[in-house]
């Protein structure tokens, strides 16, 4: 029971996102001009400026900003690896699939269902 609990203790309050949520935001633009880097921030829409080296090899590309929250989360198309276009047709197809598999189920458990009369 104590390896559980450590376990549980290490996944839940040991994650990567306490380390890297303190100081990550989203930015629309950024551009560099004259050694120094220029962003503008999703929260507030504000340009901010600072030195080169310390935020152009941090920058990830791909996460939206979702105001309501006020967090930025990656794009899950962008995860895998492919466009958008990609994903939308992979979940309708994965949706088709699990429809199609589900109603074949459905019919047959009616099937043997009503037969038994």
């Amino acid at each position: 029971m104590k390896y559980l609990i450590t376990l549980l203790f290490l996944t839940k309050l040991l994650n990567a996102s306490m380390l890297l949520g303190a100081n990550s935001y989203c930015i629309e633009d950024f551009y560099i001009k004259a050694g120094s880097f220029y962003y503008l921030r999703s929260d507030n829409s504000t340009w901010y400026s600072t030195t080169t080296d310390t935020y152009t090899a941090t920058v990830r590309p791909n996460y939206i900003y979702d105001s309501a929250t006020n967090q930025c989360n990656p794009n899950m198309s962008y995860i895998l690896g492919m466009q958008e276009t990609e994903y939308n047709f992979l979940l309708g197809l994965v949706g088709l699939i699990f429809g199609a598999v589900f109603m074949f189920f459905t019919t047959q458990i009616f099937i043997a269902v009503g037969g038994k009369r």
